[in-house]
């Protein structure tokens, strides 16, 4: 199978940055607890928001993305949503109403903002493959769980996404175990996607998917996943 990453800052892409689209919820939304690993039980994600959604959003173009994300969260407009569930994916839990409280534009738009809908992809669908991934992680090295690949050290980047197949469920959007907040998607996903056209949805081949939280730092001697 292949598979593809969601890029959430839609960087390099001068049309779908036109359309960014970002949010954050009020102080008023209910927390709970963050997911966590079912076998060793450490955090696997952010804080659960829970409705009802208050949220603020900022336009960064010349209109509304089908997508406004924030941390591991998203939400998705009508369009989308019905779109989804007409074409029969699976790995996105119920669409939920937001209530929009504030939007930031940052220039002067000449459309309506459109309903938006929080929605959660499933978390655990599968795991990455840290070896192939090229995954480097600081002293102390390794993770503890195999499942979740949390435990000591601090992950600083990874070359490519690889999931292990073996552990998939079949999900066409997901996160998967290992590299928290990287929001993977299936090829039938990316075929859809391509069919709707969405404004500010971009794909990158999960194979050359890759991020370094420490780019300035000497990289002669890393700490792979062994």
């Amino acid at each position: 199978m292949k598979f593809y990453v969601i890029d959430k800052r839609q960087s390099g892409d001068q049309l779908r940055e036109s359309y960014r689209t970002d949010f954050y919820y009020d102080d008023k939304v209910n927390k709970g607890d963050a997911p966590r690993c079912p076998k060793c039980t450490a955090f696997v994600g952010m804080l659960m928001s829970f409705p009802p959604y208050l949220v603020r959003l900022e336009t960064l173009g010349i209109g509304f993305g089908d997508l406004a994300f924030w941390m591991d969260d998203f939400l998705v407009t009508r369009r989308f949503q019905e779109a989804y569930d007409s074409y029969g994916l699976r790995g996105l839990s119920e669409f939920v109403p937001v209530k929009v409280l504030s939007c930031k534009k940052h220039r002067k738009l000449r459309e309506d903002m459109p309903s938006y809908f929080r929605t959660m992809p499933n978390r655990g669908s599968a795991t990455i493959d840290p070896v192939a991934s090229k995954i480097e992680w600081g002293e102390p090295k390794n993770p503890r769980c195999e499942v979740c690949l949390s435990g000591d050290g601090v992950l600083k980047r990874w070359k490519s996404v690889v999931v292990d197949e073996s552990t998939w469920n079949g999900d066409d959007i997901f996160y998967a175990y290992g590299l928290p907040g990287t929001l993977i998607v299936s090829s039938r996903f990316a075929d859809w996607a391509k069919e709707q056209n969405f404004r500010n949805l971009i794909l990158v081949d999960a194979q050359s998917s890759s991020h370094d939280f420490y780019p300035m730092e000497s990289c002669t001697e890393p700490v792979p996943y062994t």
